[in-house]
């Protein structure tokens, strides 16, 4: 009789801990987030500082320089009118270029090469518009 009780608290014993094993398993797995992003999540971009340090023209395409403060996160930049376009001779269009980012913590000096096609804010069909860049000094000039 003791030989069957021990056969059994045995069999009871290994059922246990592999129950116990096959929990602590499946519990692990569920727990693991995934790294991948969904394409239903929205990430949040808010509006983050940057400095121009070179900015030119050359035929269509606005060429710059920017540096900004970051390393860790996703950046966006864009390019827009600042205003509308004034009515001088030549016409001047303001303009900005958009920095946003994910919130990214990060401290190191990012310096990124941005160019943009400026076509569509050709002033006259045919000439030259200046083009006005927040926080760059010097009027750019884009001849067409």
């Amino acid at each position: 009789m003791s030989l069957e009780v021990s056969r059994s608290y045995l069999y009871n014993v290994k059922n246990r801990i592999l129950s116990l094993v096959l929990l602590a398993l499946t519990i692990s797995v569920w727990s693991c987030s995934s790294e991948k992003k969904s394409i239903d999540s929205q990430v949040v971009f808010e509006a983050a500082a940057l400095d121009i340090d070179t900015a030119f023209i050359q035929g269509d395409t606005l060429f710059t320089r920017v540096s900004y403060s970051g390393g860790c996160g996703d950046h966006t930049f864009a390019i827009e009118p600042n205003g509308p376009m004034l009515k001088s001779l030549p016409p001047k269009q303001p303009m900005r270029i958009v920095h946003r980012s994910d919130g990214d913590p990060c401290r190191a000096m990012i310096i990124e090469e941005l160019k943009y096609d400026i076509s569509e804010f050709r002033g006259t069909p045919r000439g030259t518009t200046f083009i006005l860049l927040e926080n760059w000094k010097p009027t750019l000039s884009y001849t067409y």
